[in-house]
C-alpha cells in the first residue's frame, strides 16, 4: 500500500489517496479522480501516511512493528509521559542513552521512537488536548530516513500530517486543539531547521490551514459562544505567525547567497538558527505579557542576531 497526494481539481485542497484503490475520491469534497489525475499524484511522506493511519483517517489501521521483545525496548517506557509532563529533555536523554548503548539496533530504535511519538501526538489531539511540544528535542538525536536528511524532517512531517487530517476534528473545539498543535510544531521547527526560508514557507501554510479550521468549526454549528471562542483563539495564533512570517520575510531580503552561507554555517555547527527564543516569545505573546509591537521587536532582534553570524 502506497499513499499518494495531489491537489483536488474540485475543492483545490491537498488530498490523499491509496494507490491500491481502483476508484479514488477527494477526502474533502468527494470529487472522483480520473486516471490522469492519479498518475500525476506524488508519493506521500511515510511519516504522514503513518499519522493518517494512526488517526483512523485513511487506509487500514496502522500497525507499528512490534519491538516489545527487544532488550532495549523497556528503555523507551515513560517517554510519552515525559513529553506529556513537558520534560522533553529527559525524553531525549533516554533516547540518546539507548542509541549509545545499542548501536547495532540504532535503526530499529529510531523507527520505534518515530512510531511512538507519532502515535502520541495523534493521541493527544484525539483526546482533545493540544500537542504541547517536545518532538524537536528528540528529533535532534534521531536522524530520519538516513544520512541525507535530518531532524527537521520529523517535525515538518508531523506538521503536514496534521494539516492533511481534518477528520480528527469532531466538534468545534477540536479545531482550536488542532490549530494549537500545528502552532506548537511550527514554533519547534526553527530549533531544527537552519534555513529561515523553509520556516517562512511553513508560516504561510499555517495561515492557510488554520483558516480552513475556522471554516470547519463554523460549519459544525453548535454553541455560538464556543465557536466564537475557538475562532478568537485561532485568530490569536495567526496574529503571532503573521508577525513572525513578516519578520522572516524582511530578514530574507539579505539575499539567497547570504542565507545559503548562513544555513551552511549553522548546519556545520549542528545548531538551530533561532533555537527556543521564538517559542519563548510566542508563549509570552499568547499569555498577553507582550503586545504585537513587543513581539515584533523581539522576533526582529532574534533574526538580527542570526543575520550577524559570519562563521
Amino acid at each position: 500500500m502506497v499513499f499518494l497526494t495531489l491537489i483536488c481539481p474540485g475543492c483545490q485542497k491537498s488530498t490523499v489517496i491509496d494507490d491500491d484503490d481502483e476508484d479514488s475520491y477527494c477526502m474533502h469534497c468527494g470529487t472522483r479522480f480520473d486516471r490522469q489525475a492519479v498518475e500525476s499524484a506524488s508519493e506521500l511522506d511515510p511519516v504522514i501516511g503513518a499519522a493518517l493511519q494512526m488517526s483512523g483517517a485513511l487506509g487500514e489501521p496502522y500497525e507499528p512493528a512490534d519491538y516489545s521483545g527487544e532488550p532495549w525496548y523497556q528503555g523507551l517506557d515513560g517517554i510519552e509521559s515525559m513529553l506529556s509532563e513537558g520534560d522533553s529533555e529527559a525524553a531525549a536523554e533516554a533516547v540518546a542513552k539507548l542509541l549509545d548503548e545499542n548501536p547495532e539496533s540504532a535503526e530499529d530504535i529510531e523507527t520505534c521512537v518515530r512510531d511512538r511519538i507519532t502515535g502520541w501526538v495523534v493521541d493527544c489531539i484525539v483526546d482533545g488536548e493540544p500537542y504541547i511540544g517536545g518532538i524537536a528535542d528528540i528529533a535532534r538525536v534521531v536522524e530520519e530516513y538516513g544520512e541525507d536528511s535530518g531532524p527537521n524532517i520529523l517535525v515538518a512531517s508531523m506538521f503536514y500530517a496534521l494539516t492533511q487530517t481534518p477528520e480528527i476534528m469532531r466538534v468545534p473545539e477540536d479545531a482550536g486543539v488542532m490549530a494549537e498543535s500545528l502552532f506548537n510544531l511550527l514554533m519547534e521547527y526553527p530549533q531544527v531547521e537552519p534555513d529561515i526560508r523553509e520556516q517562512l514557507e511553513m508560516c504561510t501554510d499555517f495561515m492557510h490551514v488554520s483558516g480552513l479550521m475556522i471554516d470547519a468549526a463554523d460549519a459544525m454549528g453548535g454553541d455560538d459562544q464556543v465557536i466564537e471562542d475557538v475562532r478568537q483563539w485561532i485568530y490569536r495564533l495567526q496574529d503571532f505567525v503573521r508577525l513572525f512570517g513578516d519578520a522572516i520575510y524582511d530578514a530574507a531580503e539579505v539575499g539567497d547567497e547570504r542565507l545559503d552561507r548562513l544555513t551552511e554555517v549553522w548546519t556545520e555547527n549542528d545548531i538551530s538558527t533561532i533555537g527556543c527564543n521564538v517559542s519563548d516569545i510566542a508563549d509570552r505573546y499568547l499569555d498577553e505579557e507582550i503586545d504585537d509591537d513587543g513581539a515584533r521587536s523581539e522576533v526582529k532582534a532574534v533574526l538580527d542576531d542570526y543575520l550577524s553570524i559570519t562563521e
